[in-house]
């Protein structure tokens, strides 16, 4: 005899080919049925699909209704959270994930608690970190569909990541909308063998519900019906709380780790990494503007008495939540949906450089000196770089001195004339008001969580001119551009790459879900050997220019006759910054061709077996050819398991003796391609015209999506100007940490400041008059300093009583770190470990002003609580 847990629920997508709005209108009627059910108790139980975005809507439209919720999710009938939303967890940082599961059990444990199972019954795959990220917040047990492997197909296990945790798993290896069969079909034996498939196990789990499903309530009819029907299986109502219980106590489960992208029971979509490349820009910029620069201001604005705006910094992270629901942060969605998407992260946007904005100035409004230049340095540790700021000064010519009165070198990139003049219809009788727009590099120290700050000394001397030329160096590179087309050399070796730079264009026949080649396709390899050449050759900041166009098809019709009938023009910039290892990459296009794919390629000299991407905490080996490529069709998978990889933050090759890696403010999609494997292919952007078609080249049978409807997307062409931006970095090793703390540094440019009022427009909130700060800015020891050059930053910011600091830091690496650094403070200090949730776990130490870090496991993850120590 064999028990099978009935669990009702329902899987509400927050939006997809329908609007967010019309899924609230659906939900809200929804809502008052299962509340009825439960009254009624034509339910047991009832599981709102594991996340608190759908309910957060509901009660803002029906907030009497709170009183009754909280009277169910604390009876143990309703089942909320842990979520905010069904995240996708193989484009999402680290951080959002764990904002995310924050906001979630927050608004969950106000109605009573939140149900304490990782539940992402839909996402495209399962990232190999959740473990330890749930186990960070207490959670040990997980739901999910979709990624398992061939080889790995048993339905209730154990997964584990690098660190050692641990979570036990049932996977739902039908779907979560198996048991409507319950309710639908009377063929009870064959629903009941399928779901006890790849199981020894004698508690299985039937999931009864699906996307938008009304509520069933003649369940219980249906559960005695199939008890009547059969002897084998013995059904009954239950939650997954209580069947975890029952599945902690079987034997012999087994144990797997890594991540899970195989297409083996369904769908994995590995090509939506690249769709809406824009909506994916949009909200990596978002992340990034909150975490690397935002909330650890925040963190720094309060210590100088500058009062913090949790608020608004919670009302940001909701719109990354929501925009990084599955479908949402997938762009497989109508063009409707991606257009409330896109205009919810444009006005989040606009909050948080707002809230950057006004923090900078701020800080910098009340200085009891000459200064009146402010540098910022958001990390807890020391930085020295090349800063490029914009200055407006009356004269065209001025000097810079630090703080002790001696003079700072800098370099002039760029210089325009504004006349701030007062308007007239006729322009005649303006008269005219003249000052100097002056984008300058100079290379500063600024202490951790501190500052520095310049004077700005206007003079009458001769404006250098700027230094043109078509070859630019570094301590590291020199980059050249001639007529047949770009060359690196790497200094430290001599070596030089001949056309090392190039652009792939290639047809996409796929939809919003997936990336697929065209049925007649033409690939196009772009050079840069026509553009116009321009550059600026500076003593601590060159770039160099190429403009050009391109003739591509225009769509597939002229692909498929292999016409280039469309231009597409470019201009890439290549920048090199004193001692800086990062070749800065932008490269702008207007496209307006159809039903294409655009990828940089970089070719090295090494030929890969695997490729390397960091994960939200950590990083991924991956083989250039997936295991199951030439036999997928026979086994039965879905779709072909092109190797297209996911990354956040980077994409990398190595070997012995080199290593080449893209750093990406953006991009989430690459693949390792060439004969010899020795290309990094990074997608860039791809256009189609459908959210779901069918029988593609890489995915056959029925389309994604909506199997009986085209869903015309004309939206997610991407027609119009783009820019993409990053980095390339050549290095003799392998070094995840390094690559990551020059992401950050890519990230965060410079955080300055400049006291003036000439130019009252250097951000749309400068036009508003402030009150200078009550505290002076003084020169300070460092609120912190981390020296542990192996660990990875998460996050600085407040913790949620705003009387201490956060500071989460990571091992990406895979082996133990013995001795990964030491924390130094400005005051004695308490210090605490924290959860994921920011939730004290212990107390490590009280009144110190050292703190030696303990050993790290590998891809540990760790959270410190800094509290003042009272005088």
């Amino acid at each position: 005899m064999k028990n099978v847990a009935v669990v009702a629920h329902t899987h509400w997508d927050f939006e997809w080919y329908f609007t967010r709005q019309e899924a609230r209108v659906q939900f809200a009627y929804h809502m008052d049925e299962v509340l009825e059910a439960l009254e009624t108790n034509a339910l047991d139980y009832y599981l709102l699909d594991g996340q608190m975005a759908i309910v957060d809507d509901y009660l803002q439209a029906d907030p009497e209704q709170l009183p009754i919720m909280k009277k169910w999710v604390k009876a143990g009938r309703l089942f909320v959270g842990p979520w905010y939303t069904q995240i996708d967890e193989l484009v999402t940082t680290g951080e959002s994930i764990v904002r995310n599961l924050q906001q979630g059990l927050k608004l969950a444990n106000e109605l009573g608690g939140a149900m304490p199972i990782g539940y992402l019954p839909d996402s495209f795959g399962q990232g190999q970190d959740m473990p330890k990220i749930y186990n960070g917040f207490g959670i040990d047990k997980a739901i999910f569909w979709r990624g398992m492997p061939a080889e790995q197909s048993a339905r209730y296990f154990y997964w584990t990541s690098d660190d050692d945790s641990k979570l036990l798993v049932a996977n739902l290896r039908n779907g979560y909308p198996v048991g409507t069969e319950l309710m639908e079909s009377e063929d009870y034996p064959s629903l009941l063998q399928k779901i006890s498939s790849d199981t020894d196990a004698t508690n299985l789990v039937l999931p009864v519900g699906g996307d938008q499903r009304p509520v069933d309530f003649k369940l219980k009819d249906r559960i005695k019906a199939a008890n009547a029907s059969q002897a084998d299986y013995q059904l009954y109502e239950s939650n997954y709380p209580e069947y975890f219980e029952k599945l902690a106590q079987e034997p012999n489960l087994p144990t797997y780790t890594g991540e899970f992208v195989d297409p083996s029971t369904s769908k994995i979509h590995r090509g939506i990494f690249s769709s809406r490349a824009d909506l994916k820009q949009l909200y990596d910029q978002l992340e990034r503007l909150m975490t690397y620069e935002v909330e650890p201001l925040m963190a720094i604005a309060q210590a100088h008495g500058v009062k913090t705006k949790a608020g608004l910094v919670a009302e940001i992270w909701k719109v990354v939540a929501r925009g990084q629901a599955h479908d949402s942060s997938g762009g497989c969605n109508s063009d409707a949906t991606n257009a409330d998407i896109k205009h919810r992260g444009e006005v989040a946007l606009q909050l948080g450089l707002s809230l950057k904005a006004y923090l900078l100035r701020k800080l910098s409004s009340h200085v009891d000196s000459q200064l009146d230049l402010f540098f910022w340095n958001p990390t807890p540790s020391s930085m020295t770089q090349v800063q490029t700021v914009k200055l407006a000064t009356r004269q065209a010519s001025f000097d810079l001195l630090d703080t002790q009165g001696q003079p700072v070198a800098f370099q002039v990139l760029e210089q325009e004339t504004v006349d701030m003049a007062t308007l007239r219809h006729d322009p005649t009788k303006m008269v005219a008001d003249l000052y100097y727009d002056t984008t300058i590099a100079m290379p500063l120290t600024i202490p951790a969580t501190g500052w520095t700050g310049l004077q700005i000394v206007e003079t009458d001397k001769p404006v250098v001119p700027v230094k043109t030329g078509t070859t630019i160096d570094n301590r590291f590179y020199e980059l050249s551009a001639d007529a047949t087309g770009l060359t690196l050399v790497d200094k430290r070796t001599g070596t030089a790459y001949a056309d090392f730079l190039s652009v792939e264009d290639g047809g996409d026949e796929g939809d919003t879900y997936d990336y697929s080649p065209a049925y007649q396709d033409w690939i196009l390899n772009l050079g840069f050997a026509d553009a116009q050449i321009s550059g600026i050759v500076g003593q601590f900041e060159s770039r160099l220019t190429l403009c050009g166009e391109w003739q591509l098809p225009a769509d597939l019709t002229a692909r498929a006759a292999h016409q280039a009938n469309q231009v597409l023009p470019y201009t890439l910039t290549l920048t090199l910054k004193q001692a800086d290892p990062t070749i800065g990459f932008s490269l702008s296009v207007d496209n307006q061709v159809k039903d294409h794919r655009l990828r940089l390629v970089m070719t090295t000299p090494i030929e890969a077996e695997d490729s390397y991407a960091d994960t939200p905490f950590g990083y991924l080996k991956r083989p250039v050819i997936d295991p199951h490529l030439t036999t997928w069709q026979q086994i039965g998978y879905h779709e072909e398991p092109t190797a297209l990889r996911p990354m956040l933050h980077f994409a990398n090759i190595h070997d012995d003796q080199l290593s080449w890696s893209f750093l990406g403010l953006g991009p989430k999609d690459f693949q390792v391609i060439g004969e010899h494997f020795n290309q990094l292919a990074i997608t860039l952007y791809r256009g189609v015209g459908y959210l779901g078609r069918p029988d593609l080249i890489r995915r056959p049978s029925d389309a994604s999506g909506l199997q009986t409807k085209y869903v015309p997307t004309p939206a997610s062409q991407l027609q119009g100007p783009m820019t993409f931006a990053g980095g390339i970095c050549l290095d003799p090793t392998y070094e995840p940490a390094s690559l990551q703390a020059r992401h950050h540094a890519l990230s965060r440019g410079t955080l300055a400041y400049q006291n003036q009022t000439l130019d009252r427009f250097t951000s749309p909130i400068q036009y508003f008059q402030i009150n200078q700060n009550q505290r002076p800015l003084t020169q300070t020891a460092p609120l912190l300093q981390l020296a542990a050059p192996q660990l990875v930053v998460s996050a600085l910011t407040m913790t949620p009583d705003e009387t201490g600091l956060v500071l989460r830091v990571y091992s990406p690496t895979k082996q133990a770190i013995e001795r990964p650094g030491r924390l130094d403070f400005e005051q004695p200090v308490t210090l605490k470990a924290l959860d994921l949730n920011h939730v004290v776990k212990e107390n490590l130490t009280t009144g110190v002003t050292k703190y030696d870090l303990a050993a790290f496991r590998p891809g540990e993850i760790r959270t410190y609580g800094i509290y003042q120590y009272p005088k």
